[in-house]
């Protein structure tokens, strides 16, 4: 009886574990996908891990993709509430990726990279970054 119990007790946390990232999986894969232009941001966070930190460029952002639907861009930037975003790619992805955003600053307009990142977005819910697009296609490809 005392086994049952005690692994009774020790499941309990990947039970809800599981049921939790269910759920996230769940808004990620059931919200609105919104595409928003990035650029650099500097400066460096030495306490943040593997992050990719940017700026939404609202100005490049293709605002016609509010339109027909019931998320509007106030509701979508409302939600967000920061000034600069992050958004996780491996060790390994993360220094090169870093130095493409970076890069947008001193090359000409026309040599650009566009680099974007598709949200998922529930009105009334924070944004769940998916994607990290560049030139349209995900960074893997890229790299």
């Amino acid at each position: 009886m005392k086994k049952e119990l005690l692994l009774f007790i020790l499941l309990i946390p990947v039970i809800c574990l599981f049921v939790w990232n269910c759920f996230l999986w769940y808004d990620k894969d059931s919200g609105t996908e919104i595409t928003v232009r990035i650029t650099g941001y500097d400066p460096r966070d030495l306490l943040s891990g593997h992050y990719i930190r940017y700026r939404i460029d609202w100005d490049k952002t293709d605002l016609t993709q509010f339109e027909n639907k019931t998320v509007t861009k106030d509701d979508f930037v409302g939600s967000l509430n920061k000034t600069s975003y992050r958004f996780y790619v491996s060790e390994t992805h993360a220094k090169y990726l870093d130095k493409l955003l970076m890069e947008s600053w001193d090359v000409k307009e026309e040599d650009k990279k566009k680099i974007e990142v598709v949200y998922s977005y529930k009105k009334g819910k924070h944004p769940i970054a998916k994607k990290l697009l560049v030139n349209g296609q995900p960074y893997q490809k890229i790299i």
